[in-house]
């Protein structure tokens, strides 16, 4: 009986692993997919799911950027991995933040086009706030503060519907 109760804990363990193993693999694809179609496929998504795809492309655009040399990913990191920050609602507010942005400036050395790949949509989103700046309680953050004051912004909210 002890043996057939340990065989059965392992085998749930593994599947649970598995199966966060396999949700993670394919949200790092759809970060190959355009923006317009991957912004769909967020919608329809669950929470959970949005939430590993929106982990999935922070971890993306992080190295990105560190390759660009304009933030190291360990910096990214911590700006944007904590316990009280959802992926997910930094995602919808680097969105609403540069399309705001968008409308305001005429030219911008980061084009957002919805058919580039997500991950290098999102690279573009936020090297505008990095150079361009975030607006927050009434000052304007430039460079690794702005990504920081974004991450307050973010910070202890209830997780965002994407309707």
């Amino acid at each position: 009986m002890e043996t057939f109760l340990i065989i059965a804990v392992i085998t749930i363990v593994l599947f649970l692993f598995m199966r966060g193993l396999f949700s993670f693999k394919n949200a790092t694809q759809l970060t190959l997919r355009p923006f317009n179609e991957w912004i769909v496929l967020a919608k329809g998504g669950s929470k959970k799911e949005r939430e590993v795809m929106s982990h999935t492309i922070l971890l993306e655009t992080g190295s990105l950027l560190e390759r660009a040399n304009i933030i190291s990913q360990s910096e990214f990191k911590k700006i944007f991995s904590g316990s009280r920050i959802y992926a997910s609602d930094v995602i919808i507010l680097t969105l609403i933040t540069t399309h705001i942005q968008d409308r305001f400036s005429d030219s911008s050395e980061f084009p957002l086009n919805e058919s580039h790949q997500v991950r290098i949509y999102f690279y573009n989103c936020f090297s505008r706030l990095y150079f361009e700046g975030f607006y927050s309680e009434g000052n304007l953050y430039k460079g690794k503060n702005a990504l920081m004051a974004m991450a307050r912004y973010a910070t202890d909210k209830e997780q965002q519907p994407w309707d």
